[in-house]
């Protein structure tokens, strides 16, 4: 699986911290039409943190954060192997990210408050 973010245009600028570029037919770089989940757990097989990548997708889909913090989603390292050998073409990484995004405004909000 390689990490980093998809881009489909070249408009934007390679800068210092850019690790590398990888360009891709058109054929090979776009996206299958997503599936249901089959409840295969592939996902699951694959986590280096142990983690329910598909568990923690359906939460963020669905904004059940407190649930989503419990999951600990934020303990995911994004290294985009859920989404990689997923069969159904599921976006569970770009969920997942929302998912951390949002926890960590909470948890984040949670820490001001309690100063």
């Amino acid at each position: 699986p390689m990490m980093g973010k998809a881009l489909s245009t070249v408009d934007v600028p390679v800068a210092k911290g850019t690790s590398g570029v990888l360009i891709m037919p058109d054929k090979l770089s776009s996206r299958k039409p997503v599936q249901d989940c089959i409840r295969c757990a592939k996902c699951v097989s694959v986590c280096s943190m142990g983690l329910s990548p598909y568990l923690l997708m359906a939460l963020s889909e669905r904004a059940i954060w407190d649930s989503a913090e419990e999951e600990k989603v934020l303990d995911c390292i994004e290294c985009g192997s859920c989404s990689y050998i997923c069969p159904s073409s599921r976006p569970l990484l770009d969920y997942i990210r929302l998912g951390k995004s949002k926890v960590g405004q909470i948890v984040r909000s949670r820490t001001t408050q309690k100063q």
